[in-house]
């Protein structure tokens, strides 16, 4: 009976498959197990030499449901072998499968564990209003009245709280000692007034919550005053903004250099390194042209419409804060970095079924965070300021108020707010703008009245010349 193969011998390999196999630069392992895999390929292929997504879908397939290592190296040695196929050979690979978790069993968790953090007297006050139901149906009053994010805040500050009073020997009660360690520790690891703010404001509310029969109106006036000493403080958004301009050249830059390192590319991890480096500066440079919100940018859909008007993307209200549709226009720059990304980058990475423009990985859609996320440690490693979405907006915003101060007023239109309340921050600083032209202009109109030479003071080394020693007048005697 003759002996059953999986994979060809190497005699039976076409010429050309066996010369750029031994071209490559291989371990003695690598070697043995990607010689096994184009074997493989070789017995299973009608033609070898032709990768097309038909073929790669009738033999990997099925490899795939029974042996995944097999398959991996199967499309490995193949986008070594022919490098022009690699990225549609990733683009064939199943979603990886995760275990659905429960949204409300882990909440209820995340609670608990910090919940344990805080004294007895808390924990049994809480424990009834913290109650998670898994229907929802018998929730505690807590948890009904607050957003989760609200909660977790809350739960989270008085854990830390807590924490700081056993560290600094002080009893676990809410008390001014407590505080003012809390607020002195937080001060010593550079937190700023805003995040104390927060953090008071968070321990106030919870204290509250659960002992309303005790006075807390001396925990009120701190925290008046840190929303006041807050408020005087320069903005964190603001401090970490850059000009529009600077953004938008530095996205188009790196999307060239994840261009290049897509076409060098030939490992999977090679593949989705380049796909993310691309993503991160399309998102950063579609940003800075329009400044919408992250997470309406991570809802846009790649439709026919939008791939046969790559220069318009429409937003849907859902998918808004404001609940209105947007419609974003975008330069010449920012559509051929869109084409490239759909046509090369995407469609190597993105599932068959999948619609959304920004994909990770696993093929499958990226939330708003992720993007942000992405972004922020981008411009953090090659500009050492961490610049996320929101700041995007506050650039926009500045590049507005100074390009046009009579019509500050658009930048509420054009960033999509969702009440007018914003308005008068950018009114009052294109206020500030247009005094500073009117006072610039005022000056240069005095001093061309009065005969003054003003161009001396703008003049690069307009300085008189240091007169040398012997040039000096001596001086007279006392």
């Amino acid at each position: 009976m003759p002996k059953h193969r999986v994979t060809a011998p190497r005699d039976a390999w076409p010429d050309v498959l066996r010369v750029r196999f031994d071209a490559l630069s291989l371990t003695e392992h690598q070697r043995h197990r990607l010689g096994q895999a184009l074997g493989r390929w070789v017995l299973l292929a009608p033609d070898p030499l032709e990768v097309t997504r038909q073929t790669c879908e009738a033999v990997i397939a099925p490899i795939q449901r029974a042996r995944r290592d097999v398959a991996a190296s199967m499309r490995q040695v193949l986008g070594l072998v022919f490098p022009e196929a690699a990225p549609m050979l990733y683009s064939l690979r199943e979603p990886r499968r995760r275990n659905p978790r429960d949204p409300r069993a882990d909440f209820a968790e995340h609670l608990k564990r910090h919940l344990r953090r805080c004294p007895q007297e808390w924990q049994d006050r809480a424990a009834p209003m913290l109650i998670i139901d898994p229907d929802g149906l018998e929730d505690g009053l807590l948890v009904q009245a607050w957003a989760a994010s609200t909660l977790k805040r809350c739960v989270e500050a008085a854990g830390r709280y807590f924490d700081c009073c056993r560290e600094s020997s002080l009893p676990c009660v809410l008390h001014s000692a407590g505080v003012k360690a809390r607020l002195r520790k937080m001060q010593e690891a550079g937190s700023r007034p805003a995040a104390a703010t927060i953090e008071i404001a968070s321990l106030l509310a919870f204290s509250s919550a659960l002992f309303p029969e005790k006075d807390h109106g001396w925990l009120e006036r701190t925290h008046r005053s840190l929303k006041k000493i807050a408020a005087a403080s320069p903005s964190r958004n603001a401090g970490r903004a850059l000009p529009t301009d600077d953004l938008r050249h530095f996205g188009l830059e790196i999307f060239e250099l994840a261009d290049r390192k897509f076409d060098e590319a030939r490992l999977r991890r090679d593949f989705e390194e380049a796909h993310m480096l691309a993503r991160t500066a399309l998102a950063l440079v579609l940003l800075t042209e329009a400044p919408m919100r992250v997470g309406a940018l991570a809802s846009v859909d790649v439709t026919p419409g939008l791939l046969s008007r790559l220069v318009l993307i429409h937003v849907e209200g859902c998918d808004t804060k404001t609940g209105e549709a947007e419609t974003r226009l975008f330069s010449s720059e920012a559509v051929r970095c869109l084409s490239f990304y759909i046509s090369r980058l995407r469609a190597a990475m993105a599932l068959p079924t999948e619609n959304k423009l920004f994909v990770g990985d696993n093929g499958l859609a990226v939330l708003g965070a992720t993007l942000s996320e992405n972004i922020g440690r981008l411009t953090e490693d090659r500009l050492g300021r961490r610049v996320t979405a929101h700041p995007i907006r506050h650039s926009a915003a500045n590049f507005i108020v100074a390009r046009a101060p009579e019509e500050a007023a658009l930048a509420s239109v054009i960033l999509g707010h969702r009440t007018r309340g914003v308005t008068p921050v950018y009114t009052r600083r294109a206020g500030q703008v247009l005094a500073s032209k009117t006072h610039a202009e005022a000056a240069r109109r005095t001093a061309e009245r009065l005969g003054a030479d003003t161009e001396v003071f703008r003049r690069k080394g307009a300085k008189n010349p240091r007169r040398k020693r012997h040039d000096r007048a001596l001086r007279k005697k006392r």
